[in-house]
């Protein structure tokens, strides 16, 4: 017999539900008034009979300014369930360790047209796939790079990521995700963040889905130091939003857990819904986060700052200033710099660079070669930067271009110390744009010289050569 004890979630708007606002907060929610022990966090008999149950993020003895841990109050502890076993069928695609055996190496700049929703039923779980990575999830180092295409709600199963955190961006489609701190309406635009360990359900009220995918091992996700920009500015830390309680005291015979472990699926089967927390405290939790609300700072007189500007989280190493992961936004802003080439610059990175395009278009690509649900890998020090039409449109402008505002875009970038390793199925994929490098093959020669110097004159193969002997090439 089924029992019913649904307490519903607190919603404001359009069905949106009610958050808790802050980035690094303590927190506390609880559905049932009073469903909180008062003074202790595992009391001999909880209120309500509940059971007290901690989600450690970090080591118990990692320094306080560091420690992440929340205690959940629950109607049945999330261990009551049988043993796990490998799922059958697997999800081959899934990637949480990197090396020869399964990944390639590859300086080529990549990119990818938008993924095509299939036509058969697949869920958010089937419907991952992981495009790069670097490290082991095993060894807690490293990360890796997944997109996910989706046409139907996960159905009497929760999915639970035991090698990193889930930093997801939706690009079409809205995400309905059910954790056990609560609900989240996620919409393209927003990102969410779901933490190592937790329990969630994904279900699409708008049909087909698509997105992408950062997961980090070993650490998590902060705010990045502002340095000299002073105390405001770039996303703020209110802006970021938590779920409030919500649970369900319902029977679900064969109700499965889908767990991610080392890049593999297993299952478990209980017969309760694991979004049982009557109420819960802590800092440990999932958020979303509005990229509108992010505030960019730019130059405001010569040259194009570095994309360091527009970081919005950062996943850091143990040496200060060089990210595992920083996710880097490019959002509507004002361009008014003089003098100055506007796009970004040409470039050769030490870190690499995974791009994806939420809507718009991106300002150093022509606008129907990198389309919204694309994406491209820049690897270590291979370079890159505007496209032949960019540069062509941007220099053609001359110096009297006055201010412009970069409007109805919103691009992304994951950018890693480590250099990813690339799944032989992306490499393979009908929607590798083969033809990428073209969009560089055009840039052609402007260069000039003006003859400044008497002792200068023309040689023999028609280069300029100076008085000292040097040469000064000329395409005149």
């Amino acid at each position: 017999m089924e029992k019913h004890s649904h307490s519903l979630p607190k919603v404001v708007g359009d069905g949106e539900p009610l958050y808790l606002s802050g980035f690094g907060n303590h927190f506390s929610s609880e559905a049932v008034p009073g469903a909180l022990p008062p003074d202790q966090n595992s009391p001999l008999i909880c209120p309500y009979g509940l059971y007290a149950e901690q989600l450690s993020g970090t080591s118990f003895t990692s320094p306080r300014k560091l420690n992440l841990r929340s205690w959940l109050y629950r109607i049945k502890p999330s261990v009551t369930h049988e043993p796990f076993k490998l799922r059958v069928p697997s999800n081959g695609k899934l990637l949480s360790e990197f090396s020869q055996a399964n990944s390639s190496a590859n300086p080529t700049q990549l990119r990818w047209k938008p993924v095509d929703v299939p036509e058969s039923p697949v869920d958010f779980i089937d419907g991952l796939y992981t495009i790069c990575g670097a490290g082991s999830s095993f060894l807690r180092h490293g990360y890796a790079v997944h997109m996910y295409t989706a046409n139907k709600s996960m159905d009497n199963c929760a999915f639970c990521n035991a090698d990193g955190d889930f930093l997801i961006v939706p690009q079409k489609g809205r995400l309905w995700i059910t954790t056990e701190c609560g609900k989240l309406n996620v919409s393209p635009g927003e990102i969410v963040v779901l933490p190592q360990g937790f329990r969630f359900a994904v279900d699409l009220p708008d049909g087909p889905s698509r997105g992408y995918v950062a997961e980090i091992f070993g650490t998590h996700f902060q705010l990045p130091d502002l340095g000299p920009i002073g105390a405001n500015g770039l996303a703020a830390p209110r802006d970021f939003l938590t779920p409030t309680a919500w649970f369900e005291d319902i029977t679900r015979p064969g109700y499965t857990i889908v767990q991610k472990f080392g890049g593999e699926l297993f299952t478990a089967v209980q017969d309760f819904s694991p979004f049982n927390v009557v109420a819960w405290h802590g800092n440990y939790v999932p958020y979303k986060y509005n990229l509108s609300k992010f505030c960019p700072y730019n130059t405001v007189l010569i040259d194009h700052g570095d994309p360091s500007i527009n970081t919005v989280l950062t996943a850091p190493t143990d040496k200060p200033g060089v990210a595992l992961l920083d996710f880097v936004i490019f959002p509507p802003r004002w361009l008014v710099a003089e003098h100055t080439f506007r796009p970004p610059y040409y470039h050769r990175n030490c870190m690499s660079e995974f791009m994806g395009l939420i809507h718009g278009s991106y300002e150093a690509k022509a606008a129907d070669a990198f389309l919204p649900g694309g994406a491209s890998l820049h690897n270590c020090m291979s370079p890159h930067g505007p496209d032949t039409q960019s540069y062509e449109a941007t220099i053609a402008r001359g110096n009297d271009a006055g201010p412009t505002k970069l409007a109805g875009t919103m691009a992304f970038m994951f950018e890693s110390s480590l250099i990813p390793r690339i799944c032989q199925w992306a490499l393979e994929s009908p929607f590798m744009d083969h033809d990428y490098y073209q969009c560089w093959i055009g840039l052609r020669s402007h260069f000039t010289v003006k003859e400044t110097c008497p002792e200068s004159a023309s040689n023999e193969n028609g280069h300029r050569e100076t008085g000292n002997g040097s040469l000064m090439l000329s395409n005149e």
